[in-house]
């Protein structure tokens, strides 16, 4: 008897506590107020609904704060992606920087240093000077009076080797590899004899 007693002083207590919190935020309207005071008086007959009640949301309140936290956990997780993509953003743009700065106008030889190409031809009555101008890594030059055709420039023979071994495979089997050191055609290179 003294634990529904003390139980029906705390519920009343809260309850006190409760509405003079929320009177000062809004005042009742009288439906309101007649249905607040007869929630009391069905509390103070019945303890346990009381009980159950107050179980029921603090669980409420509990499943809540759980979900927000898992809520907060997921977010941090997608945040450490975003920063994760950020950074693999960055990367690719450094590396996308650096490619740009070594790469290398395949329609046109180097001033310096040695490179190779592959002679796909040389013809006197085919010009396609005017479709291998646009810098598609395809250049032609006037060699022996034709119109030679070259295709890229190799940093060493054994490259040029396989890419003139590839272009023969597919039926122009005249290719073969030049070499240009600064710039300037050396006739006398034999990548076959020179390797």
């Amino acid at each position: 008897m003294y634990q529904k007693s003390s139980l029906l002083y705390l519920l009343i207590a809260s309850l006190l506590i409760f509405n003079s919190s929320s009177f000062a935020q809004s005042k009742l309207t009288k439906p309101e107020r007649k249905a607040l005071k007869k929630e009391i008086v069905a509390y103070k007959k019945n303890p346990e609904l009381y009980k159950a009640k107050k179980d029921k949301n603090e669980k409420k309140i509990s499943d809540l704060e759980t979900e927000l936290e898992s809520i907060r956990t997921q977010l941090s997780a997608e945040w450490n992606k975003v920063d994760s993509l950020k950074n693999a953003i960055s990367e690719n743009e450094q590396t996308i920087s650096e490619f740009e700065k070594s790469a290398v106008d395949c329609g046109k030889i180097p001033h310096e240093g040695t490179v190779y190409s592959v002679q796909i031809g040389n013809f006197n009555k085919l010009d396609l000077r005017s479709t291998f101008s646009t810098g598609k890594g395809l250049r032609t030059e006037n060699y022996t009076g034709g119109n030679a055709y070259l295709i890229g420039n190799f940093n060493t023979p054994e490259e040029a080797s396989k890419f003139s071994n590839d272009v023969k495979k597919l039926g122009i089997t005249n290719a073969f590899v030049t070499q240009y050191i600064d710039g300037v055609r050396i006739l006398t290179f034999d990548a076959l004899k020179d390797n």
